[in-house]
């Protein structure tokens, strides 16, 4: 689960796939979204990204196999958890 925030919201989102007998992956939302390259909001405890909303449609961009990841073979196993924390 990674933690993000624009300034204007934060929310907590998931990237893992869905695994036949052993429930879900271990999350990859941290190499997803590169946080290494991302400042940290201490107060927020969330990493700070330009827009929210963005970073959700890129998600699931890879989820259904569109835009940068059209390319790739869709996989119905693949899942997005997003939840809002807060709306400031």
């Amino acid at each position: 689960m990674t933690r993000l925030t624009d300034g204007n919201r934060t929310i907590t989102i998931t990237l893992a796939i869905w695994e036949d007998g052993s429930g879900l992956s271990p999350d990859w939302s941290n190499d997803f979204f590169e946080i290494g390259s991302l400042d940290y909001d201490e107060e927020k405890d969330a990493y700070i990204v330009s827009d929210v909303d963005y970073c959700v449609d890129y998600a699931l961009d890879w989820k259904y196999s569109r835009g940068d990841f059209a390319d790739d073979i869709p996989n119905e196993n693949n899942t997005v958890l997003v939840d809002g924390v807060e709306i400031e």
